[in-house]
């Protein structure tokens, strides 16, 4: 039962190790291993044997302390699913399993031996009975830890896992937006990042930002979280959404909900006084991909709000969610 709990959990720690690679996981995967291993070292035991006693001996190793033939109360065979095991009973609190053998394979080293322990000591060799309690108990504890492992993994919120609807890639945003850039701020100059910082744990950012002049800025980026211990990926792009609508609001500028756009989207809009400039601030949230558009211009404001708004949607829709 053991060696088959063992291979089990093995089996089923590469699996998941495949869907969410971490430390944990590597931990576990070489613990199932050894605990696979461990019959086949086990079934290298042999015996000692002389007229005053016996002793357990390992391959190319010095023999373990003798146990005298008067001290011996009972011998028993255990079997299991994978081994076959002579379980050697003192009339001290201590116990030898020694010799071992795979079961269904011809061993004759390990028939002579418990030939020999069964004339020496006197005694038959009876077949144990299986310990129920110390199985389930055994099998209650794997299946803890699996599913210890399993939560803590959670294979289910990777963006891998079928009907996750959540995005594994960022498209480039420059080429997309270079067009709309031109028409919001003649001319601009390009630089190669998000005007607009995501907070949180992002995993990847991807944007472009336009600027033309002093102030005059337009420019779109997107984040994508990964999934945590514990969480999906949507949940810390959640936390990461809250975070960035927080550091965009100053006590003067309020974020307002907009609808039908994603998620949960948040738009800030100010007027940059004495020198006629309008402000919007876009944050939006889909599965686990968030965007930010950002707008200076001299446009009013409901113009540059439908402008960012319009820049959100097609950030958004460019975008691959599973």
């Amino acid at each position: 039962m053991w060696s088959a709990l063992a291979v089990t959990a093995t089996a089923v720690c590469l699996w998941a190790a495949f869907l969410a690679y971490s430390p944990a996981m590597v931990m576990a995967v070489t613990t199932g291993a050894a605990l696979a291993v461990y019959p086949a070292v086990l079934a290298r035991s042999r015996l000692s044997l002389t007229t005053a006693d016996l002793q357990a001996r390992w391959p190319h190793s010095t023999a373990g302390p003798p146990i005298p033939w008067a001290e011996m109360t009972g011998v028993e065979l255990r079997r299991g699913l994978l081994l076959e095991k002579v379980q050697v009973i003192t009339d001290r609190p201590r116990v030898l399993f020694a010799p071992a053998r795979f079961r269904y394979r011809a061993d004759p080293d390990f028939d002579a031996a418990v030939a020999e322990l069964a004339r020496r000591s006197g005694r038959p060799v009876g077949v144990a009975r299986p310990r129920l309690g110390a199985v389930a108990a055994g099998g209650a504890v794997w299946v803890a830890c699996l599913v210890l492992l399993t939560a803590m993994e959670a294979p289910w919120n990777d963006p891998s896992w079928p009907w996750r609807h959540e995005a594994g890639r960022l498209p480039g945003l420059c080429s997309m937006f270079a067009s709309t850039a031109r028409v919001l701020l003649p001319p601009g100059d390009r630089t190669p990042d998000a005007d607009l910082l995501l907070f949180g744990s992002v995993a990847r950012q991807e944007g472009c930002t336009w600027r033309s002049g002093v102030v005059g800025t337009f420019s779109v980026g997107l984040g994508l979280t990964h999934k945590g211990p514990f969480r999906s990926a949507g949940a810390t792009a959640h936390d990461g959404f809250r975070r960035t609508v927080a550091g965009a609001r100053r006590p003067d500028r309020h974020a307002t909900p907009v609808s039908g756009l994603a998620d949960e989207a948040q738009e800030i809009i100010d007027g940059t006084g004495g020198i006629g400039l309008t402000t919007v601030d876009l944050i939006a949230r889909r599965a686990n991909v968030i965007v930010t558009v950002r707008l200076i211009s001299t446009a009013p404001a409901p113009d540059a709000a439908r402008a960012v708004e319009r820049a959100a949607r097609t950030a958004l829709a460019s975008v691959r969610f599973g």
